[in-house]
């Protein structure tokens, strides 16, 4: 097959790409084609080497998330490198087709991180053939053995992971001390084995004709991979995240001589760079995230800045998705975040593309697109770096994933490309201070979503906001300037947005600020003894804790109120503020139906009284209900009819809501509001199998369904615990808010528009948890907003001011760590 595009390269030329046989063919201008080609022009779009996800657990731990189909680790000791994820990797998943939707060409597929040495990983190429066949999706399939080099992938882990897993155990290792041990002890056994080798092989080099040895070739299955990566054979793929872990494992390398390709996570490895680029032997890629932090220790010293600091050193940064920790079909979202926290637009596409390719030994083949290299192409509807990009169609091999339309590809795009607004200076200007007053004049707003009703623009007039000592004195076209100027900071916005304070629906935040360190946490609520009683309902705000490194990440980033539950995994009943987990396990109601008999029984039982579950069932106060299921949504509308015909008016808010879209008439008829948690949901368990996921798999989303049949939207912080791992996925998200509601708005062809975007993330869920807020965008009102110096749903724009959540001061150019 040969295909003919007039495409943007990432270089920024405008010229055509011709893709034949599986490789790209020729890239230049105004090239010939012939009557076999299949021409396509693309409008000046942009297009990308296929993506590389040099960290996944796709296909070994599917989606559905079941623990039949659960691979990830063979978690029985901690020392098992001679496993293979290439005898686990199931073909038919129904992730690839996802991923692959993201413009992910190739995923390294990598064994979990409980076992300081889990095994062998596998390169794939994110597409199904024909054969159903593991080994055909290999990068290495059909290749030349004898004339290209064939790496192998081995992961090893230290740190938290190993000890966390193994310690409760009474397993070695319960320390670091017992990982170092285990690591060198088996390092030596690899390296006694390879010299035994080496001496076979230099006896049998000097025997004469009629000679033999006595014995045959030393071999061990168990150390055969960890004598692949001594003999320089194997790329050494180390999840590893504090700087003492990452200089113990570079110590013990270079004690038994072999290579780090790669070091995963290093969350706090911008501490240490001449470490890691003058210690080392080789030199190390770091495969990181651009901004997840903060559930477990050595997660806490993470910086937004580590990707630049990196480049800065000269380092190899690659960005991974470490799916599903998080979904790799928004890889090119982790390099659009690296880019708004400062790394340059060319090193962001490369942490995608030619750094992990080349970090795999693969450079030759993918991330590029260059002359004989494998067909991996992405065709974008807009710039790849700019909130929600997402492809129109992937060619893995040359062959389109999609069979998107030629008109669709045709067609001129809607979307606007990267900092159309302004160029990127900041990147090399000091950026300003981060400081504080109590008064200030914004002026040349371009925008203000004062409420749901009511929106203020330049083009009406030049607006402005006036706040004197925390208090908002004038908003609007008609402010008159103080004659005392000189006690206001003036702050020119240069066009920028003025949002109210956004509201963060989050499953912890204030009630840890470590979410696996008991010390640094609430805890979880036990199931409440006498299930039918109020009494023993826990309360969020006794344990709420101000001042954390969480709170303060969110307030930087704009979110002024948060909505916090008491953190459970085993109780229905969670506690006020009243969020119920109807998926989730319990000791004592084992099942769905059970836990809503329980609700059911407990809101009838109590609706005369002046308990919380009578307050309840009469209406004073929302119940939350956490669910994905489109039938377990059912059940609980026929919940609500029940109650309503006791005399009640049971305000019930579906929270999770993946399959919500499925029944969406409904849930407008009975006036139910849906908090997306989170706002683009994914098939991962089994009770959510129905979701969309949007173009070019699906043609609308489910929260465009909803919307279109006008279900109040709330936008909250994904709420669910992923299976193998016990943490909470969205932890430390809540400053991503803003992006999760724009990338709603800028993929719904103009069915949302920006301002019911930022309804979602802030009025709408005043209305649906019933806060009743007094303050708000207008004159004489406490001030309570976050302003940008640009749209903020460009993933360049940065938060300029923020006002309120709690303070009186008003913080000027915040900087996140």
């Amino acid at each position: 097959m040969r295909i003919y595009e007039q495409v943007t390269l990432g270089e920024k030329i405008l010229g055509d790409v011709i893709l034949k046989n599986g490789l790209i063919h020729a890239i230049g201008q105004n090239l010939s084609d012939d009557e076999e080609a299949i021409v396509i022009d693309v409008k000046k779009k942009y297009i990308t080497p296929g993506l590389v996800d040099m960290h996944s657990h796709a296909v070994i731990s599917s989606w559905p998330s079941l623990s039949s189909t659960d691979d990830t680790v063979e978690d029985t000791h901690p020392i098992t490198p001679y496993v293979r994820v290439q005898d686990a990797i199931k073909p038919n998943d129904p992730e690839i087709r996802i991923i692959a939707s993201g413009g992910i060409t190739t995923s390294l597929v990598l064994p979990g991180s409980f076992n300081l040495m889990g095994g062998e990983g596998f390169v794939i190429k994110m597409r199904p053939v024909d054969t159903v066949s593991v080994d055909d999706m290999g990068i290495n399939a059909n290749i030349d053995k004898e004339k290209e080099k064939v790496w192998r992938w081995l992961k090893m882990a230290c740190g938290e992971n190993p000890k966390r897993h193994y310690g409760p155990r009474k397993q070695i290792p319960t320390t670091r001390l017992g990982e170092a041990w285990l690591f060198r002890k088996y390092f030596a056994k690899a390296q006694s084995l390879k010299q035994k080798q080496d001496d076979w092989c230099n006896a049998a080099t000097k025997l004469s004709n009629n000679e033999q040895l006595n014995s045959y070739f030393p071999e061990d299955l168990e150390l055969e991979s960890l004598v692949a990566l001594l003999r320089g054979d194997a790329k050494l793929n180390l999840h590893c995240l504090e700087t003492f872990d990452i200089e113990t494992m570079i110590r013990i390398s270079l004690e038994f001589n072999f290579t780090i390709a790669a070091i995963h996570h290093a969350l706090s490895a911008h501490m240490i760079t001449d470490i890691i680029k003058k210690r080392p032997k080789n030199n190390i890629t770091i495969a990181t995230f651009s901004d997840i932090w903060g559930h477990k220790k050595e997660l806490f010293q993470a910086s937004t800045k580590a990707p630049k600091i990196f480049v800065d050193a000269q380092i190899p940064v690659a960005l991974k998705s470490d799916h599903a920790i998080t979904n790799a079909q928004h890889l090119a979202y982790e390099a659009a975040k690296a880019y708004h926290y400062g790394l340059d637009e060319h090193h962001s596409l490369a942490a995608i593309t030619s750094v992990p390719a080349k970090a795999l030994g693969l450079d030759h083949r993918i991330g590029q697109i260059s002359l004989g290299y494998d067909a991996d192409v992405v065709v974008w509807d807009s710039h790849p770096l700019s909130l929600g990009a997402t492809p129109l169609e992937v060619y893995i091999d040359g062959i389109p994933q999609f069979n998107t339309s030629l008109r669709i590809l045709s067609n001129e795009t809607s979307k606007k490309s990267l900092s159309n607004n302004k160029p990127k200076s900041e990147f090399t200007e000091k950026p300003a201070k981060s400081r504080t007053t109590s008064s200030a004049i914004l002026k040349n707003i371009g925008k203000i979503y004062v409420d749901k009703n009511h929106t203020l623009s330049s083009e009406e007039g030049n607006i402005n906001i006036i706040v004197k000592d925390g208090i908002i004195e004038c908003i609007g076209i008609n402010c008159i300037i103080p004659s005392n100027i000189s006690s206001y900071e003036i702050i020119d916005l240069e066009g920028g947005y003025v949002l109210p304070g956004i509201i963060a629906v989050s499953p912890a935040l204030g009630l840890a600020e470590i979410e696996l360190e008991s010390s640094a946490s609430d805890g979880q609520v036990v199931p409440i003894s006498s299930p039918y009683d109020s009494e023993d309902i826990i309360y969020a705000i006794d344990g709420i804790k101000l001042g954390g490194k969480h709170l303060e990440s969110a307030y930087k980033a704009g979110v002024l109120t948060a909505v916090t539950a008491p953190i459970s995994s085993k109780s229905v009943f969670t506690g006020i503020s009243m969020a119920f987990k109807t998926g989730a396990r319990s000791n004592h109601i084992p099942t769905v139906s059970g836990q809503i008999s329980l609700i059911r029984k407990s809101l009838i039982k109590n609706f005369a009284q002046q308990n919380i579950f009578g307050r309840v069932a009469r209406g004073d106060i929302p119940l939350i209900v956490y669910v994905d299921s489109k039938d377990e949504i059912a059940s609980l509308i026929k919940l609500k009819i029940l109650v309503k015909n006791f005399g009640g008016n049971l305000k019930l808010v579906i929270s999770g809501g993946a399959e919500a879209h499925m029944i969406a008439i409904e849930l407008a008829k009975n006036e139910i509001p849906v908090i997306l948690n989170p706002s683009r949901p994914t098939p991962r368990l089994w009770t959510a199998q129905h979701v969309l996921t949007g173009p070019p798999i699906t043609n609308k989303t489910g929260i465009e369904i909803l919307y279109e049949n006008n279900v109040k939207i709330g936008i909250g912080v994904d709420l669910f615990s992923l299976g193998f791992n016990s943490y909470l996925l969205g932890f430390g998200s809540e400053r991503n808010l803003i992006w999760d509601a724009g990338w709603v708005s800028r993929n719904s062809k103009g069915l949302i528009s920006q301002k019911d975007a930022v309804g979602f993330i802030t009025w709408n869920l005043e209305e649906i948890i019933g806060l009743n807020m007094s303050n708000g965008l207008l004159k004489g009102n406490i001030a309570d907003f976050v302003a940008y110096n640009g749209n903020p749903f460009d993933i360049s724009t940065k938060v300029k001011i923020v006002a309120g959540g709690g303070r009186s001061d008003i913080l000027i150019d915040p900087e996140q760590d």
